[in-house]
């Protein structure tokens, strides 16, 4: 009998000892963010930190606030008046870019949300595309002919003529929905702006971002970014949207990606990344390079690895497109103005406009060059 008990005792006492434990543990948190029903362990997004200098200026750059900053009365009467015609040019961007935000919330619902690295070649200085396209990836790798230029700083110029410098950077930009490439050499490279990082900046304060930090980088031959002290040809951006925790990446990168000129270092890079990663395409105003065999590398890079391609007719041929992926249409097509070859013009695709004309979706605005009123996108076919 008193084994009995003693045996009672013992079992009760390592009952106890258990639930207290459980408790212990559920009190101290060790369980905390488990999901009851699937067992799955909650990753809350950690609070993320802006650069409030950095962010300073790019609102100041981009018209939008000039607290904190010293002015003369004669430069805050110039910053009113850049204000105002920033405003003016924004008005006209907004048609371009909130017709394409309906779009893409409508008819790109399929893929859009799938894509965590946005591949963005002859890019310029466009931040605004890609994000709205693509608004929840984390990379976005944008690469042109354009310097990276000197990043923003808590050191703001408050002269007319460096207003004028952004105002002239981006009116054809918030006008028209791209950059003019031989514009931008006039306007990327003066006393004023010396590349692509100051508009970027701006661009991503008119989007409601917030800057975390901007750093040069190089790409080593293993095909990774590095940062580096010294002033570069890539550039990288940490950055989220306001009221996010999500927080993203975008490299910048300047140089030539013609096949002969092809750095073997973002060869490696491509080879090494793209693999990896859901890959949504974006090319608008290409100056029609990817139609030539001179790029086919890069070409190749977008045919092989992307999920999906968003585009104009100046971006991949319809005739590579039509194997790999299903293409939707919208608005009209034109063949290329004078300033382009007209090898570039697309019989194919001009004809499936035209016999299929039912099937075509509206596109109430004008994206990309003036003569150009088309939209691509093609979603990679199942199995291939």
């Amino acid at each position: 009998m008193k084994k009995i008990k003693l045996f009672i005792a013992l079992f009760l006492l390592g009952f106890v000892s258990l639930i207290e434990t459980g408790c212990s543990k559920c009190t101290s948190g060790e369980n905390r963010g488990t999901d009851s029903i699937s067992g799955k362990e909650e990753k809350p997004m950690p609070e993320l930190t802006a650069d409030p200098k950095l962010n300073q200026a790019a609102r100041f750059y981009a018209g939008m606030s000039n607290e904190g900053i010293e002015m003369t009365d004669s430069d805050s009467r110039s910053w009113n008046q850049y204000n105002n015609n920033l405003k003016q040019l924004l008005t006209r961007s907004d048609v371009i870019t909130n017709g394409l935000d309906s779009i893409a919330k409508t008819d790109f619902s399929d893929f859009r949300d799938k894509v965590d690295y946005v591949f963005y070649p002859f890019s310029g200085a466009d931040f605004i595309y890609p994000t709205l396209l693509y608004p929840d990836a984390d990379t976005y790798f944008l690469c042109g002919l354009e310097k990276t230029g000197t990043p923003i700083s808590g050191e703001v110029k408050t002269s007319y003529d460096h207003y004028e410098a952004y105002r002239n950077a981006l009116t054809t930009f918030l006008r028209f929905g791209y950059f003019i490439t031989k514009d931008m050499h006039n306007d990327l490279h003066n006393e004023e702006l010396d590349g692509v990082c100051p508009v970027i900046s701006m661009l991503m304060a008119i989007r409601g971002y917030e800057i975390i930090s901007i750093k040069y980088v190089k790409l080593n031959e293993t095909g990774d970014f590095t940062e580096t002290d010294s002033p570069s040809d890539a550039i990288e951006f940490k950055f989220f949207k306001s009221g996010t925790r999500h927080e993203q990446t975008l490299y910048y990168l300047s140089g030539n990606v013609e096949n002969k000129s092809l750095d073997a270092n973002l060869k490696a890079y491509l080879d090494k990344t793209l693999p990896k990663h859901t890959v949504g395409t974006y090319l608008k105003a290409a100056s029609f390079l990817l139609h030539w065999d001179s790029f086919s590398i890069m070409r190749d890079y977008i045919l092989d690895h992307s999920m999906a391609v968003i585009q104009d007719d100046t971006g991949v041929p319809y005739r590579f497109l039509k194997d790999k992926f299903d293409v939707t249409l919208y608005g009209k097509y034109a063949y290329p103005s004078s300033e382009f070859s007209t090898k570039c013009g697309q019989p194919d695709l001009e004809e499936i406009y035209v016999t299929n004309a039912s099937t075509i979706h509206p596109l109430p605005f004008v994206l990309g060059y003036k003569y150009s009123h088309n939209l691509i996108c093609a979603r990679r076919k199942a199995g291939i």
